[in-house]
């Protein structure tokens, strides 16, 4: 699954193409990814709309506009394409004045949100905790002290803090030699610095 690190860089593409730009079109949306619209809803929702600046919360990226915010979760092999030709794998594409961006998806993983209102985008990020960003060494230990499963699987839940997955748990565990089944409350302060 894209971790933190990657839907960074996807917010980073999305800033670049889309940023400050009006939404001339919305064409080839996968009902199947669809979460809180459909693909006619979607589009009178979008045409028309100026995207504002995007943010990320974990895995998730959030595209407000002028109106309703989009909301993109990339599965295992979603990315953005800018400007390239129409392919069986786009599950939505944004038509600009300088071209089009592609999100594409091959194993139609994540999914595709539209969330109308603040209320609306609350509740979509509602089961999340803090982005690891976001996160403080003293919001660590509050956070661990709730804990008793084993440390590599509360790092992945994003319930406890949103962004990371398998593989960026696996290396920090590794990096600070701390056994992945170790339990949570096992875990020394000098573990939890290294951690952190």
């Amino acid at each position: 699954m894209p971790e933190l690190p990657d839907v960074e860089g996807f917010r980073r593409t999305f800033a670049r193409h889309a940023e400050g730009k009006r939404v001339h079109g919305v064409r080839a949306v996968d009902r199947g990814m669809l979460r809180t619209s459909s693909p006619a809803g979607l589009g009178r929702a979008l045409s028309g709309r100026r995207f504002a600046s995007p943010r990320r919360h974990g895995k998730l990226l959030i595209m407000p506009t002028d109106g309703p915010a989009l909301l993109l979760h990339f599965g295992m092999t979603g990315a953005f394409v800018w400007s390239g030709d129409d392919h069986r794998h786009d599950r939505l594409v944004l038509e600009f004045d300088d071209g089009d961006l592609h999100f594409r998806n091959m194993r139609r993983l994540g999914g595709i949100w539209l969330a109308k209102d603040d209320r609306e985008l609350a509740r979509i990020e509602g089961g999340l905790g803090p982005d690891w960003l976001d996160v403080s060494r003293s919001d660590l230990d509050e956070r661990l002290a709730k804990r008793r499963g084993s440390i590599k699987a509360t790092l992945m839940d994003q319930s406890f803090a949103a962004g990371l997955g398998n593989l960026t748990a696996d290396e920090s565990l590794w990096q600070a030699r701390i056994d992945p089944r170790r339990r949570v409350p096992s875990l020394d302060e000098g573990q939890r610095d290294v951690l952190y």
